[in-house]
């Protein structure tokens, strides 16, 4: 009770600092306002050397940041601990480098120093670090190079490293650059076409994008022909034993439907597996985004053109009302005056004479606000700032464009010490302006709301949970569970941003309630009785006898709760509520049934989508803006360029949460195909979110807890003291002591399950954070622990626990049976069967 008081409070207080806000804004005196133009990019860069190629383009940093989150590249050191690199000063005097070597978390400080070998000619300068005898073969570190240059004290750039002492990088990346080279040449090479995996599945309708199993064609680009233009990046996101994964960057140049020369940008991602003298790639992934160039010809009767896009581009984030038109194309943000066929560049990082370098990294994202009427526009730039004054940092930069003065006004800025990658995670979940003039952000695990003065703001709710949080769509509602226990909740807090209402919803005695999701601004949450409700030492079974739909009013729009079966989980897609369901069986066991749909009573007529689509002979899918068309055909397209204020208006916010601060963050960060791919509370939502793409799993402190490309044939697992069950009640406290004991741990178990604490908590406490709960998980998955050492717990009916030790080339698992004291053969197909129908009850451990 008393939390659900405090949550109130706390939005009354909103309330109280809306009105405080407007009250403050229309009180004080407009100052006199200066005009300037975006600084120009000034920070040197820096890439790092590997037999005598370089790789790994680091941009720098004004400000130290959180060492785990920064996984951008990695860089091998050679037997003699020789680090070559080279710094593109841009006008920069670098007067010295020093460096640290850290762990993973940063917390350890394994050696720091002074570059002593700095050589150049003022544009440039070249130097090596040689790094003392401390690393550990095959153990990760972080490097930092701090820069000290003649305008600036400290600039930092990071790249993780790894000392090998036999590693076939250069022959993989080699490999690698062939390909993409095969694949632009676009004639007939047996040597690609064995590389791919095509399948009569893959879409190869846009040259936005191509992966390992596209067709042949597709990858060679179709009727494109494109060149390249430019120096190719290479940049090194994973080394292992086997396998290397990097990504290719250039741009491309080519010609279009009427003749015109086009250019792009070009991202290419190779995973390489090296075993016994040859090369395979095992994933690929190719992502190709048009330069948008406004012309004459690209923007005419209504039309404005943006050629091929990638899916990270898609959908087009823009919004509109009367005569204008704001969207996000080729990172920039632009507005389009239909009336005046006026396009205005709002915000770039783009500069003339620069070589693009730090201008076009591509490591920041926009969010358009609100747009009126009169062309004033309202929009977040959040990531990496490439220049201006914030260059350097990361965060969350406010702006209002005001039409009137064609100028641009920074309203706040929230700085932060993670990179691009983890902070869209976090602000790109959710951000709104309501009624009340208050701009609502999430921000890690909080929602605050700013006033647009950036003078004041508050946090609304703190300590959220992603599998406990839901958001609407177009993200001007969320609802939240006030219970910490996902599987226990009793209130469901909803909160809709856009005009302040909020009400709660509580389960009924002897139920519990999940949120689930918005339908057309209604929210879905689900209701299970806790007497259906199974919680097993692994597992926690979660049947929903109903669900039901509530508008904003509170009125229930919809109950639905079907006869003889339970509701499992629902996706909500294209105006409909796609229903999964279970039905159990008289053994206890769970079987799916079939699925079911619901439909909202009262669907609004579908807006013609402003972005559509049309196919092209040379570029196949190409995406334009579709705008009614107006009486300008007598006006020639202009092409304007906003000023920006200066008149020291712009403050800098620290959000401070008031959730425990020495919580640690949880989340499980999944990784593929050169990108952060979404953070998770559970291991194996986020194993399974790049278990295609070959890729990697990591905690918070920058450990690994999974990856899938590096496992070799066999693998197995010595019991250091193995203990015996005399009944099938006592196996599970068998296992548990069995795997204490791999670490050394001495616990009474059976104390811990008798007082209720499952499997996985006592794994959790006894292991100091890094058990992995990997419930879900298939055995292909799975046997990455067996391979990195660790026995993985099994634990099936009647709290029957197993642990599996090993597995072999004959694709058999070697299963530990504490009721035997002995090891015993299952095929991995019959494994599959066997725990799948236990809903995979998987735990084991990292190293940490």
């Amino acid at each position: 009770m008393k939390k659900i008081f405090r949550h109130l409070l706390i939005l009354i207080l909103v309330f109280v600092a809306a009105i405080a806000a407007v009250l403050f804004l229309t009180r004080r005196k407009q100052p006199e306002v200066a005009y300037a133009v975006m600084e120009s990019a000034s920070l040197p860069t820096v890439t790092m050397e590997f037999e005598g190629s370089r790789v790994n383009t680091l941009h720098g940093y004004v400000k130290p940041m959180d060492i785990p989150y920064m996984r951008d590249t990695i860089t091998p050191i050679p037997d003699s601990r020789l680090v070559p690199f080279h710094v593109t000063a841009y006008g920069n005097e670098i007067q010295s480098v020093s460096y640290q070597v850290r762990s993973l978390d940063g917390e350890q400080l394994v050696e720091e120093g002074v570059c002593e070998d700095l050589s150049g000619n003022g544009s440039w300068s070249d130097g090596q670090l040689q790094l003392q005898d401390l690393l550990q073969q095959g153990q990760e570190y972080v490097l930092v190079l701090d820069i000290q240059t003649d305008a600036r004290d400290s600039i930092y750039y990071y790249t993780r490293i790894r000392f090998y002492r036999d590693t076939h990088l250069a022959e993989q990346v080699a490999f690698a650059r062939s390909l993409s080279d095969l694949a632009l040449a676009g004639e007939n090479s047996q040597e690609l076409l064995a590389q791919l995996e095509s399948s009569s599945d893959a879409d190869n309708s846009s040259l936005g994008y191509a992966d390992i199993k596209s067709s042949y064609d597709h990858v060679t680009w179709g009727s494109l022909a494109p060149q390249r233009s430019g120096d190719v990046q290479v940049d090194i996101q994973e080394i292992n034993q086997m396998v290397t994964s990097l990504t290719l960057s250039y741009s491309v140049t080519a010609e279009g439907d009427s003749g015109q020369m086009e250019s792009y940008h070009v991202k290419e991602f190779f995973s390489v597996r090296y075993v016994d003298g040859k090369l395979w790639l095992i994933a690929y992934e190719r992502t190709m985004d048009q330069v948008f160039e406004p012309s004459d010809a690209t923007v005419q009767d209504g039309r404005i053109e943006l050629g091929i896009l990638s899916p990270g581009h898609l959908p087009v984030e823009l919004r509109s009302a009367g005569d204008y038109t704001v969207f996000v194309a080729d990172g920039e943000l632009w507005s389009y005056n239909q009336a005046e066929n006026e396009a205005s560049r709002l915000y770039s990082f783009k500069e003339k004479n620069d070589d693009g370098v730090r201008t076009l990294y591509d490591q920041h994202r926009f969010r358009i606000i609100d747009v009126k009427e009169s062309g004033d526009v309202s929009f977040t730039v959040y990531g990496y700032m490439n220049r201006g004054n914030h260059e350097g940092e990361t965060g969350l930069a406010f702006y209002r464009y005001t039409r009137q003065e064609n100028a641009i006004r920074e309203i706040f800025f929230i700085p932060s010490d993670k990179p691009y990658q983890v902070l869209e995670r976090e602000i790109g979940t959710l951000s709104c302006v309501g009624d009340n003039e208050l701009f609502y952000l999430m921000y890690g695990d909080s929602i605050y709301a700013i006033d647009f003065s950036g003078e004041e703001y508050v946090e609304v709710v703190s300590g959220l949970k992603n599998d406990s949080l839901v958001v609407s769509e177009d993200s001007s509602a969320v609802a939240w569970q006030l219970e910490d226990d996902l599987y226990g909740g009793k209130t469901i807090q909803v909160f809709y941003m856009d005009d302040g209402t909020t009400f709660e919803i509580r389960a009924q005695e002897g139920e519990t309630i999940r949120a689930l999701g918005f339908i057309d601004g209604d929210f879905i949450y689900g209701k299970a009785r806790e007497s259906d409700i199974e919680r097993g030492s692994l597992t926690v079974k979660y049947p929903m006898y109903a669900l039901e739909i509530v508008g904003r009013d509170q009125q229930v729009q919809t109950t639905y709760q079907p006869a003889g079966c339970y509701i499992e989980s629902i996706q909500v897609e294209d105006g409909k509520v796609r229903i999964s369901r279970e039905a159990k069986e008289a053994d206890g066991s769970w079987v799916a049934v079939s699925e079911d749909a619901l439909i909202q009573n009262q669907i609004q007529e579908e807006e013609e989508s402003v972005v559509a689509s049309r196919e092209s002979d040379k570029k196949k899918t190409v995406y334009y803006l579709d705008l009614a068309s107006s009486e300008n055909e007598g006006k020639v397209l202009s092409i304007t360029t906003p000023k920006e204020a200066e008149n020291g208006e712009s403050r800098e916010l620290t959000l401070i949460s008031t959730a425990d601060q020495e919580q640690e963050d949880g989340h499980y960060y999944a990784y593929a195909c050169g990108r952060l791919a979404g953070a998770y509370d559970s291991a194996a939502d986020a194993i399974w979110a790049v278990y295609d793409q070959m890729g990697v799993v990591v905690d918070s402190a920058g450990g690994y807890v999974w990856t899938r490309a590096n496992r070799a044939p066999e693998a197995s697992v010595e019991l250091k003291a193995p203990v015996t069950a005399a009944t099938q009640e006592e196996s599970l406290q068998a296992c548990l002591t069995s795997m204490l004991g791999q670490e050394g741990i001495s616990l009474d178990v059976g104390g811990q399950l008798a007082a209720g604490k499952t499997a996985y908590e006592i794994l959790d406490e006894a292991f100091s954070g890094r058990a992995v709960d990997l419930q879900g998980c298939i055995l292909n998955q799975i046997l990455y622990y067996v391979h990195q050492g660790y026995p993985v717990l099994a634990v099936t009916e009647g709290n029957k626990a197993e642990l599996i030790v090993g597995y072999d080339v004959y694709t058999n698992l070697v299963i530990y049976d504490p009721l035997t004291g002995s090891t015993y053969l299952m095929s991995e197909e019959d494994a599959e069967t066997y725990y799948g129908t236990y809903n995979d009850p998987f735990v084991s451990w990292t190293a940490g």
